[in-house]
């Protein structure tokens, strides 16, 4: 009596090979596409969590700096273009500081900087606390014709191009008459002007 086990010898087709490797090509690609899709979107909310940090910590800044202005001197407060030695720094605004000394903030080498009458002393964030990030525009504004300003800043990333853009309303508290609004204007701001 023979009691051997059936040989199957029929094996793989070429066609369910081919099936075989279609269908794990088709999981693949969606995969992939899937996996890359969610390092998109966690590097633009990373990107987005790193401008908003770098964003919010100099809104601060200029917020602690601008409330406690001082309605002294002719014009206490300017916004408009910054000279220095005929250099163009781009917007900025100048005040008389909690010191009752003569301040402008504007922005230098993508960084934003604090210039005082003082020793031509200057506050400036350590370059590695903007992670890859440098501002590309700083604007001060008057929103009111009383003492309310809103300070823009537009950030980009050095590597990825991406720009984020943060804003926040600054309320002088020390003006509080007409005559201290008056000392608001527009006008260029000459930073040789600012050491004696």
């Amino acid at each position: 009596m023979k009691t051997g086990l059936r040989k199957n010898n029929a094996g793989t087709t070429l066609a369910e090979l081919i099936v075989t490797f279609a269908l794990m090509g088709i999981f693949l690609a969606s995969s992939a596409a899937i996996i890359s899709s969610f390092v998109l979107v966690h590097s633009q909310i990373t990107g987005t969590m790193y401008a908003q940090s770098v964003g919010e910590t100099l809104l601060d800044e200029v917020e602690g700096e601008l409330s406690a202005a001082k309605p002294v001197g002719g014009r206490a407060i300017v916004t408009g273009t910054v000279f220095r030695e005929g250099e163009n720094f781009g917007n900025g605004v100048s005040f008389y500081g909690r010191d009752e000394n003569k301040s402008c903030f504007l922005v230098e080498d993508g960084l934003l900087v604090l210039w005082t009458e003082t020793d031509e002393s200057r506050w400036k964030l350590d370059e590695n606390a903007y992670m890859g990030y440098r501002i590309s525009e700083f604007q001060v504004s008057r929103l009111n014709e009383r003492n309310v300003f809103e300070v823009v800043l537009k950030l980009r990333n050095l590597k990825t191009g991406f720009e984020y853009t943060a804003s926040r309303a600054v309320q002088c508290y020390n003006f509080t008459t007409e005559t201290d609004f008056q000392r608001i204007g527009q006008e260029e701001i000459a930073l040789k002007d600012f050491f004696h």
